[in-house]
């Protein structure tokens, strides 16, 4: 005997919802309200430690670039101050 798509469909859905019903006599407000709570701090704990890892990526970045920023000015100050110099140097002579 075969049965149809339909006979499946509803005896497994109803299949669902009776242990959905179960499941849901076992929990009290008070327990959905914890489930959720920790839920909810777990999903927030994961994204404040991938914001502060790539918040520390950015930092390692900006770091580095002030570095080369620093050094570009400091060669820029001793080639004017060289120049400077050597102007004064041709001065005095």
């Amino acid at each position: 005997m075969k049965t149809s798509i339909m006979d499946k469909t509803v005896t497994t859905s109803s299949y669902v919802a009776s242990v959905s019903t179960a499941i849901g006599g076992l929990f009290t407000l008070s327990d959905v309200a914890l489930l959720i709570g920790i839920v909810t701090t777990l999903i927030l704990f994961v994204m404040q430690h991938k914001l502060y890892k790539k918040r520390s990526e950015q930092d390692k970045i900006k770091a580095e670039q002030d570095a080369e920023f620093h050094a570009a000015r400091m060669k820029a100050i001793k080639g004017s101050l060289d120049s400077r110099l050597d102007e004064l140097k041709q001065v005095i002579k």
